[in-house]
């Protein structure tokens, strides 16, 4: 099963920067725009009984600051004990071992206007978290600095969506909000140095306002 959609598209708004322009005391109008390609995997290998998934996303807010969120999990499902006495299940206990990798960096990101194709290149500082359950042990550690590579191709029509949302509280608190989404499902292949892998994923661009006085 492919997952398509990472994080939802208004999702997104809460990497970007805010732009506040305060129009006196607890008022406040912010804007935020982030264009953005993200791709996601997975896999699973029925012989290891290993599942291995993972998503990249590369967004750029509206000052042209372009960076990118990485993460990587493998899942081995073992048996810890009783494997050396089949015929007796009650000492049979079983546990995960695997490894959830992550990174963030910065790059760069060109998309058609659009949204038909987006390439996206940089470096990811990645840091890893072991753990075994059949023994308890878990570590952290930094793993490497790794160039990575992003290009998708879009495979569907242009999506637009939008909403808003108020929230108000009589005398107190008043806010206001909006955004407006545009975008492409896509595929493609990410490479961050151990082999070019197929992903499935979005380009595309999301807006909002927000309006908050109290």
């Amino acid at each position: 099963m492919h997952k398509i959609m990472v994080v939802p598209l208004a999702g997104l708004l809460a990497l970007t920067v805010a732009a506040p322009a305060m129009a006196g005391p607890n008022v406040s109008n912010t804007s935020n725009s982030l264009t953005m390609a993200q791709g996601s995997w997975d896999s699973w290998d029925d012989a290891t009984q290993t599942y291995g998934f993972g998503y990249i996303t590369v967004s750029q807010d509206q000052s042209g600051n372009t960076f990118a969120e990485y993460s990587a999990s493998s899942q081995q499902y073992v048996q810890c004990t009783g494997a050396d006495t089949p015929d007796d299940p009650s000492d049979d206990t079983f546990g995960t071992i695997g490894t959830d990798d992550y990174g963030w960096g910065s790059a760069t990101l060109a998309t058609a206007k659009t949204y038909s194709t987006a390439n996206a290149s940089g470096t990811l500082d990645i840091g890893r978290v072991s753990y075994d359950e059949c023994t308890g042990i878990y570590d952290k550690e930094q793993v490497s600095s790794a160039t990575f590579s992003l290009d998708l191709t879009a495979t569907s029509a242009l999506i637009k969506e939008s909403g808003r949302g108020s929230f108000h509280i009589p005398g107190t608190f008043n806010n206001h909000s909006s955004y407006k989404a545009a975008y492409r499902y896509a595929e493609g292949t990410f490479d961050a140095g151990n082999g070019a892998v197929d992903v499935y994923g979005a380009i595309g661009k999301v807006t909002s306002s927000d309006h908050t006085n109290g």
